[in-house]
């Protein structure tokens, strides 16, 4: 046989040999940096309480605890106010097969091929489930060239507390993560969700959740904001009992976020959406409600010492908590200022049964190189504030509006105490007309074809309403 090509086979073989061990010490690595980052986080610790690491394997045992007991004690409270006998802790178990081919549950190539579950026996006198199963269960592969996937698991869970009448029901939920280019995307979905306590319940179906991402788990136990997007969705929520035989239904209710990093100018941009298709309740009917937030130009070292700062906080005494903000804010705010943040309601709307809205405004801080000699000085941050902001709404909607600040109005004259429901409600159908037509001339409002609308800018501490300049009380001299 050819030298060359046994040299090569054999050179090839000792490779695959030698790797799992090398890979092995990088499994370490990062459970060792998750531990650090979970330690360093106030409310929470994680102890080591076995770790093998073979040629072919690693196994570990991992505690992690929840400090109740450290921010009762910040708070000064009574020790009877301490939730559990003592801080609640589970323990989880790693194993891990080291590649590039692994042999675990299967075959396979990959870097890793890992199972990760926390058996959660120690919460059994609080929550019941299925007592051949974990209380959580996550198996994934880390492949060749870092993609990660990953399938993870809560069974159905109950909880029931015959002294408080409370009891809780949950479907559980299972979870899928795959690589996609440079995210990883995960999906997950429980069917149901519901609480009772004493005469309120609560029943929440369909719950799921979809998620994109950059970061890594070391990245999100620091905190550290990476690329990202977020869907959830809970299908219908059901609410009973706030006031006797009442019923509020909520269709729809979708939670949306979207994070994005420039790395070149060390920034992120994060937007938050809440959407709800429709609501009935006693005394509230809406559908296509939306409101959309965008937070643009945030300074990345300022949301790391903000983070740092909050985490901290937790441990101090109450009292200590204003002067710490302080001290945090003339160390920290300035470079988030200069950066010129942005706080922008980019959607707001909602159609009732009087009629329908929309709205969207934008702020801006700009031209700031100091901070002021006192953070209450409003003409100060007028003077850097950029804003415009638009409202519109039909004309029924409007002329509800109107008609229930002019029944305000009137109910707190003399006359209306002489008055029936009927003379006041005639008395209001009058007058609103009226007050329309008259902030509509003062320029307050603009008529449109199908209602009106207000257009609002803030510029160099000066205000206008639809061009129309207005005063400001804490305008700057």
């Amino acid at each position: 046989m050819n030298k060359p090509l046994l040299a090569g086979v054999g050179a090839t073989l000792v490779a695959l040999g030698v790797a799992p061990y090398f890979i092995g010490n990088s499994v370490q690595d990062n459970v060792m940096s998750a531990i650090d980052e979970i330690n360093q986080q106030a409310m929470y610790s994680a102890d080591v309480l076995s770790y093998k690491k073979g040629w072919f394997s690693t196994t570990a045992e991992i505690k992690l605890a929840v400090d109740f007991q450290a921010l009762i004690n910040a708070q000064n409270a009574a020790p009877s106010e301490m939730p559990f006998e003592e801080n609640p802790s589970v323990v989880a178990t790693l194993v891990a097969h080291h590649g590039p081919v692994y042999f675990g549950d299967g075959v396979g190539l990959g870097r890793i091929q890992y199972s990760v579950s926390v058996d959660g026996d120690e919460l059994r006198e609080y929550v019941q489930w299925d007592a051949q199963k974990p209380i959580y269960q996550n198996d994934g592969v880390v492949g060749l060239f870092g993609g990660l996937h990953y399938a993870d698991v809560i069974p159905a869970l109950s909880a029931t507390s015959e002294e408080e009448g409370f009891t809780l029901l949950f479907s559980g939920y299972k979870g899928e993560a795959e690589p996609e280019g440079s995210e990883t995307v995960y999906t997950s979905f429980g069917e149901s969700l519901s609480i009772d306590a004493d005469d309120v319940s609560m029943t929440l179906s369909n719950l799921s959740m979809d998620v994109s991402y950059q970061g890594s788990i070391v990245e999100a136990l620091k905190g550290d904001l990476f690329e990202s997007k977020v869907k959830a969705l809970i299908e219908s929520m059901e609410i009973t009992g706030i006031e006797p035989g009442t019923k509020i239904q909520l269709d729809n209710i979708a939670l949306i976020t979207d994070t994005n990093v420039n790395e070149d100018e060390n920034t992120a941009d994060v937007y938050v959406e809440y959407g709800i298709d429709k609501v009935v309740g006693p005394e509230i009917e809406a559908t296509d409600m939306v409101l959309g937030v965008a937070i643009n130009n945030l300074d990345i070292d300022f949301i790391k010492a903000y983070q740092e700062f909050s985490n901290t906080s937790l441990l101090l005494p109450a009292e200590e908590v204003p002067a710490k903000m302080m001290e945090f804010v003339e160390a920290n705010l300035l470079p988030q200022l200069k950066a010129e943040p942005e706080l922008n309601i980019t959607k707001l709307k909602a159609t009732l049964p009087e009629g329908s809205f929309n709205a969207h405004a934008s702020t801006k801080l700009v031209g700031i190189d100091a901070l002021p000699g006192t953070m209450e000085d409003v003409a100060y941050w007028v003077t850097h504030l950029l804003a415009d902001a638009q409202i519109t709404a039909d004309k029924a909607f409007a002329e509800s509006m109107a008609s229930g600040y002019m029944m305000g109005q009137l109910l707190a004259t003399p006359q209306a105490q002489n008055m029936t429901e009927e003379e006041l409600q005639a008395a209001v159908d009058q007058q609103t007309p009226m007050m329309l037509s008259t902030f509509a001339q003062q320029g307050l409002i603009k008529e449109t074809e199908s209602g009106y609308e207000t257009k609002l800018t803030l510029k160099d501490g000066k205000a206008s309403v639809n061009g129309t300049p207005i005063p400001l009380p804490f305008a700057p001299q």
